[in-house]
């Protein structure tokens, strides 16, 4: 299977990807999304501080650390959602 990797302010897990650790590895303009970045706070009442994505994949890294795609999931328990067209294999 292959699922879209999970890039910044246009993929959410509950909220929007907000936050990344790195900002040179872009996809329509935006960092992806890697396993620590952080999901906006959301639903009731808000996660405080914002759930940090924990999962990514086994063999995709920028800089050393897994990337995200749709279906990986946040400390909350969302999954992501993904770029339909740069898509990862696992």
């Amino acid at each position: 299977m292959s699922y879209g990797v999970a890039v910044n302010q246009l993929d959410t897990a509950g909220g929007v990807q907000i936050q990344q650790s790195q900002s040179f590895f872009r996809v329509q303009g935006e960092p992806v999304v890697r396993i620590g970045d952080l999901v906006a706070a959301h639903g009731s009442p808000p996660h405080s501080p914002p759930p940090p994505m924990v999962e990514g994949s086994a063999w995709y890294r920028v800089a050393g650390i897994a990337v995200s795609r749709r279906e990986h999931k946040a400390s909350c328990g969302h999954a992501t959602t993904g770029r339909p067209w740069y898509r990862l294999s696992e």
